[in-house]
């Protein structure tokens, strides 16, 4: 893969939203937007003189509002990714998101939620909420399975070692990882299977502050006015 513009655009909250470029075609693509960041995301666009070809939601997100339709309806890019009924395009295992020479793979990879991706570049994998630094997604929120989070994590294991590791959030100010680092010291990445499940399936008392506001704003049902003018380019 050709050379390309890798940022993370939150200035390092605990939301992760990352801007990946074209700097040949200068099309750019948005992973997990946060709807109050919307603005600032429109500046670093106007800034560099970008144009926002797809914006990804890597999974249902219980804990903020996601900014992808707004993103789409004010640029003109095609809104992708999950849930199924709010997206302008849901996508499928094994396809291939297309913006300039930049290329990511989906993998489907439930668990956190049952709609949870995570997309797979050459050097790097952008995990969501299935694989965080020094932990993983919780699976005790809507449609989570411990059971399938297993096996997404180990999937994601079985990437090289060296392969950098961005998820959707950090609490403690890091910003990336690396497969072979969580390998080595993520504690629940070390637990065998059933003690994995006992662990993630223990009951949780404390719950996202704006769960219920969250996921009734970012399932709403798509609109005909948000249905995109073409498709997202694929393999």
């Amino acid at each position: 893969m050709k050379g390309f513009i890798f940022e993370e655009l939150n200035g390092g909250a605990s939301c992760r939203t990352y801007l990946i470029v074209s700097p040949r075609t200068r099309e750019a693509l948005i992973v997990d937007p946060v709807l109050e960041m919307v603005p600032g995301y429109m500046q670093r666009l106007a800034k560099d003189q970008l144009r926002l070809a797809m914006v990804v939601d890597t999974h249902t997100h219980a804990d903020h509002l996601s900014g992808g339709r707004e993103l789409a309806r004010m640029t003109g890019a095609v809104h992708v990714g999950a849930p199924a009924g709010s997206v302008q395009r849901p996508l499928r295992e094994g396809e291939v998101l297309v913006v300039g020479d930049v290329r990511l793979t989906v993998w489907a990879s439930p668990g956190h939620t049952s709609d949870a991706l995570v997309l797979v570049m050459e050097d790097r994998v952008l995990t969501g909420d299935t694989l965080l630094i020094g932990a993983t997604g919780r699976t005790d929120l809507p449609t989570g399975d411990a059971e399938a989070e297993y096996f997404s994590l180990q999937r994601l294991l079985s990437l090289p070692g060296e392969m950098l590791v961005f998820p959707a959030h950090d609490y403690g100010g890091r910003t990336f990882s690396t497969i072979g680092h969580e390998r080595l010291t993520n504690p629940r990445l070390r637990l065998e299977h059933e003690a994995f499940i006992r662990l993630m399936s223990a009951p949780r008392t404390e719950k996202p502050a704006r769960l219920a506001e969250a996921l009734a704003y970012n399932t709403r049902p798509l609109e005909a006015r948000d249905e995109p003018a073409e498709q997202v380019s694929v393999f």
